[in-house]
């Protein structure tokens, strides 16, 4: 047999007659054996890739000492203990702090073997199963990723397990241009003072490979001055994993290991690819199902939101409201005679008249305000961080706009349309999408119901005795 094949046996005493005949009984047993006195043991160690370790020790010497030393360079490699009967009584400490099994002197040569091959069968069979129990860890962690259906869950998840697999004690994923801060919950392991320093320093480094669509490393311990925080914190190394949109580049995980922590395992990048393709194959399912998403809320005709999109996005600008304080305005249109257009003219031409009306609209606000097409020639505009000052204002100049503008010139049919707007404001008319819709096309009505062609401000008092309902979508 080939001595490349054979399992590596240590042996460790400072007793060359028992090394002699441990060697010949290991020697005909297909072991390949090297020894090591007690003084020599952190040497060898480092030198010689052991399967295993026998431990001789002389009476009444402490076990703990030498497998402390065992144990710290090669945790996983498993020590037989070779005592003598009379110390049998430190056995069990021994078993606990480490040892796989006990040799008591004198030694039969086939207990010898048989504990041997017992004990690493035992190692293989632990290995096989924690590699095992690795794959499955990182199936689960691929699946669940790939069932994330938003961009956000798609970032979280993969972030997560990519800290499970790699044990990197700070983590974050940076959206590509690499200009702007990640969110709160994209960080771990840094206060926000330190992320802000750490991505100085990294981000122009990782802005080369901007193109780069594999996972690669980037070394911190270096003598110069580029990564000086990262360096003074201990850091060495930065892994680079990008989150792929078939073959461009969406963004980046960064991985970042401390000194102390060792260097990652060889298959760490093979790992770390694995579950790149399955974020990059979860990103675009998410990106589908956004889209999709996004039709379900677009009307057909004019390209604005629809009115499934109004409560949601009030909702929202009401959670935002109130974290930062702002108000935000809600203001519900009607035009004016609009049915004598489809009298006059036709539905195709009131339909050519929606779909102008609908830009002239969105020329008129801000490109971050919310324009939704409520239904027929409704429309609802949210108006972002305004005040009930400002909203009038925006509502009043509109409504000029529209007087002054002939509408469908083009076509030649040439249609001047008025119409009416109602105003409410959060959180100084009410707190809630249903009261806020209420009250501003109650505020509308007014407007329809007197001259038309008016701005009308909410009144909370319509509020009452109501109870309101908003149809569902």
């Amino acid at each position: 047999m080939s001595t490349s094949g054979k399992k590596k046996v240590l042996f460790v005493g400072n007793d060359q007659f028992l090394y002699d005949w441990y060697a010949n009984v290991l020697n005909e047993g297909s072991y390949l054996v090297e020894s090591a006195t007690l003084s020599e043991l952190e040497a060898h160690l480092a030198r010689f890739a052991a399967d295993l370790v026998l431990l001789d020790l002389p009476p009444k010497e402490d076990p703990i000492r030498y497998l402390k030393q065992i144990l710290l360079v090669l945790p996983t490699v498993p020590v037989v203990l070779s005592i003598e009967m009379e110390d049998s009584n430190c056995a069990s400490e021994a078993l606990r702090f480490g040892a796989a099994d006990l040799l008591i002197k004198p030694v039969e040569p086939q207990l010898l073997m048989m504990i041997l091959h017992r004990t690493l069968e035992k190692a293989r069979l632990l290995k096989e199963n924690k590699e095992l129990q690795s794959y499955i860890d990182l199936y689960n962690g691929c699946q669940r990723i790939t069932t994330q259906l938003e961009a956000e869950g798609v970032r979280t998840a993969t972030l997560a397990v990519l800290v499970s697999v790699t044990g990197a004690q700070v983590a974050f994923y940076l959206d590509c241009p690499y200009t702007t801060m990640p969110k709160a919950e994209e960080i771990l392991g840094l206060e926000s003072g330190e992320s802000r320093r750490f991505l100085d320093e990294l981000i122009p480094s990782i802005d080369q490979y901007r193109t780069e669509v594999e996972a690669y490393t980037i070394t911190l311990n270096r003598s110069d001055s580029e990564f000086k925080n990262l360096r003074e914190k201990g850091y060495a190394e930065a892994l680079i994993v990008p989150l792929r949109n078939h073959e461009s580049v969406v963004g980046v995980f960064v991985l970042i290991r401390h000194k102390h922590d060792g260097p990652w395992p060889e298959r760490v990048m093979e790992t770390v690819q694995f579950i790149a393709q399955h974020a990059a194959l979860a990103w675009g399912n998410a990106t589908l199902y956004a889209s999709a998403k996004n039709l379900s809320f677009e009307d057909s005709l004019t390209g604005l939101y629809n009115a499934r999109y109004l409560q949601l996005a009030i909702e929202r600008e009401i959670a935002l409201s109130k974290e930062s304080s702002e108000p935000f305005a809600v203001l519900f249109l009607d035009f004016d005679y609009f049915r004598r257009v489809n009298d006059l003219y036709g539905h195709q031409v009131g339909s050519q008249l929606l779909v102008e009306v609908a830009r002239v609209i969105r020329s008129c606000v801000r490109d971050h305000d919310i324009v939704v097409r409520y239904g027929g020639d409704e429309f609802t505009i949210i108006l972002k961080g305004t005040t009930l000052a400002t909203a009038e204002q925006i509502a009043e100049r509109m409504r000029t706009v529209f007087a002054g503008h002939v509408c469908l010139s083009r076509e030649r049919v040439q249609i001047v349309i008025t119409l009416c707007i109602g105003i409410s404001v959060y959180p100084i008319h009410a707190r809630s999408a249903e009261e806020l819709i209420f009250l501003a096309d109650r505020a509308m009505y007014k407007g329809k119901n007197s001259t038309r062609n008016q701005v009308n401000i909410a009144d909370p008092r319509d509020l009452i005795g109501q109870k309101i309902i908003l149809p569902e979508y």
